[in-house]
């Protein structure tokens, strides 16, 4: 069973058409290559933008925005594991991160690359070469629990075992393969079929996660799943969630049904749970791009609901039939 438990984090109001700017969600699957933990899950947070909405990683928010600048962040998120390394976030205006776990890490913006550089040779780190990038790679035995209000984790793996970093980009992950293929690479994401559909799905978001349920044995006739956070232009603003779903072509029109008729207020997931516990309004409507219909839901939050709830939460299965109903 996929339980999208990876927690993570979004809000808003913007038009539905698609973020296809090379600083939204489409431009940054366009850099990271296509591999097997990036099909498997694509996350991404405009950290930028909550930043200047007031909100940072580890500082406490009033209402629903309270996890939101710590989505996407994996151990970065996480003061006691990165602060040893010289993790500084105060210039990061972008994360992707990706697999499942999603323990690989690219941050995007301005750093003192010399200062994280000695940070992790002296913690261990030696520089070897991978491609064209300098990899600081360190061998620790580690049993690290990542907790920061979105992703809880516990893993033997060194979050920061290899690490890449320029005054520009920082990219993290327990493997050297992984660290290479966040870092770019062809062929892109974004040239994987089917993922600029579900990116002009969701549209103007400010994070987003990707699924394909078939990597991880969810989610029947589900060929790739977003679910995404509008960019809000105020913290006061209530949350909007939007729900993205490519279904396989022979089973569009079953998943349609179970779409459409299972995600409703009144509906309720695989555990029983109403969706209107968290949902007030859910409007779906279906999003044309190129030859292939995705279909979409469009969630206002209840007023009590956290910014990242149906990014915790939501499943294929929790609206797609399977077997007797």
């Amino acid at each position: 069973m996929l339980m999208v438990v990876a927690a993570l984090v979004l809000a808003g109001c913007a038009q539905a058409g698609g973020d296809s700017s090379a600083t939204g969600l489409a431009g940054a699957m366009a850099e990271v290559a296509e591999s097997g933990p990036a099909s498997q899950a694509f996350l991404y947070n405009d950290l930028a933008h909550w930043r200047d909405l007031g909100l940072t990683p580890g500082e406490e928010a009033e209402g629903p925005w309270l996890e939101v600048a710590a989505f996407s962040l994996g151990a970065f998120g996480v003061p006691e594991r990165r602060d040893p390394v010289g993790g500084d976030l105060s210039g990061a205006d972008r994360a992707i991160s990706i697999g499942i776990p999603p323990d690989t890490v690219r941050l995007d913006g301005g750093f003192d690359a010399a200062a994280v550089r000695d940070g992790l040779v002296a913690a261990g780190g030696a520089p070897r070469r991978l491609g064209e990038h300098e990899v600081i790679t360190r061998v620790e035995d580690v049993t690290a629990t990542s907790e920061n209000g979105l992703l809880v984790q516990t893993s033997i793996d060194d979050p920061f075992g290899n690490v890449v970093v320029t005054g520009s980009v920082i990219a993290a992950s327990p493997f050297a393969s992984s660290v290479r293929d966040v870092l770019g690479g062809s062929p892109t994401m974004a040239g994987k079929d089917g993922y600029l559909a579900l990116a002009a799905c969701l549209g103007d978001v400010a994070a987003a996660f990707i699924v394909d349920p078939q990597e991880v044995g969810s989610g029947p006739g589900v060929r790739l799943q977003g679910v995404g956070l509008r960019r809000p232009a105020s913290v006061t603003d209530r949350p909007v969630s939007v729900v993205c779903v490519l279904p396989e072509a022979a089973e569009h029109a079953a998943v349609r049904g179970d779409f459409t008729t299972r995600f409703t207020p009144r509906g309720k997931n695989h555990l029983g749970k109403p969706f209107g516990d968290h949902a007030e309004e859910i409007v779906h409507d279906e999003v044309e791009f190129e030859d292939l219909t995705v279909l979409r839901a469009t969630v206002r939050h209840t007023a009590a609901t956290s910014a990242s709830v149906f990014l915790r939460t939501l499943a294929p299965e929790d609206y797609r039939v399977v077997g007797p109903s």
